[in-house]
């Protein structure tokens, strides 16, 4: 499986962190489906799904795992109508208006009888552990997605001393730099960008399918704005948008990479297996170039 985003987070000390001992704190808090009085449940499940058994998956210093959040939907609309019906009862039988606290039970009590009856739905969210460069890179482009993932983790595990990872420097400078003289030589640019005025927040221009050399776009950087996202390219292999909170989104690895993870045995776990180990190489290599064109690593306590 292929990450399409990236959040980075350092580890700020060393903790006692193996594949073995983190399979054995997944497994004590593995994912249940929802009770039908629960709301959502989220746990860790296998990466490889049903193929195996195993809460984690380890290839060449890289270990993956993977957690399930599962929820309840209970559309906004059907209960306040429920609730304005039963608050017209209410009123008729009592003949008086309802007050606040009542209307608040009458919502409570109608969301527990639709509880039981609900849908629900799932979704997945991977991430793995770089030891050897002591990161946590999640696949979520959804920041509170990730920080209820690190909060659960840091529950099973009882610590988590993470960070997010950030370089020297102003990223939206650099980036600003690059639109408006050249890219570095690893890193080409595509054709989307975000561009803000520092002095007014809200004022931002969102540019997508149009050429980022252009009149248009200079102009707006020669108004004083500056570039807080940006699409690039690279070295032929990567496509993606990078955020100046360092965060990646819609990360896409071109042909040629997923190409050399092909096996031709169909096996599912090999194929997993081979997936994993060229896609946390080029991840690796992609995140050292990128820090080293931002002045490296910032270093906090």
């Amino acid at each position: 499986m292929w990450f399409k985003n990236l959040r980075i987070y350092r580890f700020t000390k060393d903790i006692d962190l193996t594949p073995d001992t983190l399979e054995i704190a997944l497994h004590q808090q593995d994912f249940t489906p929802c009770t039908n009085m629960d709301f959502s449940r989220y746990g860790w499940v296998p990466p490889l799904g049903k193929d195996s058994e195993e809460y984690t998956h380890s290839c060449g210093g890289y270990t993956m795992i993977c957690a399930r959040k599962q929820e309840k939907i209970l559309p906004p609309a059907a209960i306040n109508e429920m609730v304005e019906e039963k608050v017209i009862d209410f009123e008729a039988a009592q003949a008086r208006s309802v007050y606040r606290n009542e209307k608040r039970t009458i919502k409570e009590d109608v969301i527990h009888t639709l509880l039981p009856r609900a849908l629900t739905r799932s979704y997945l969210v991977y991430a793995y552990f770089d030891q050897k460069n002591k990161l946590l890179i999640i696949d979520s482009a959804n920041s509170n997605k990730a920080e209820e993932f690190m909060d659960h983790l840091r529950a099973t595990l009882g610590s988590l001393p993470v960070v997010p990872l950030k370089c020297h420097g102003d990223a939206a400078n650099v980036m600003t730099h690059w639109l408006q003289d050249k890219s570095p030589d690893n890193f080409e640019l595509d054709n989307e960008c975000e561009l803000q005025n520092p002095r007014e927040s809200k004022n931002i221009v969102r540019c997508k399918n149009q050429e980022l050399e252009s009149a248009e776009i200079m102009s707006h950087l020669k108004a004083g704005k500056r570039v807080i996202q940006l699409a690039l390219i690279w070295r032929d292999a990567i496509r993606f948008v990078f955020a100046d909170d360092f965060s990646i989104k819609r990360l896409r690895f071109e042909d040629i990479i997923q190409e050399q993870a092909e096996d031709d045995n169909n096996d599912r776990a090999t194929q997993f297996d081979q997936d994993f180990a060229v896609m946390t190489l080029q991840i690796h290599e992609f995140i050292k170039e990128l820090l080293e064109e931002f002045g490296g690593l910032e270093k906090s306590d």
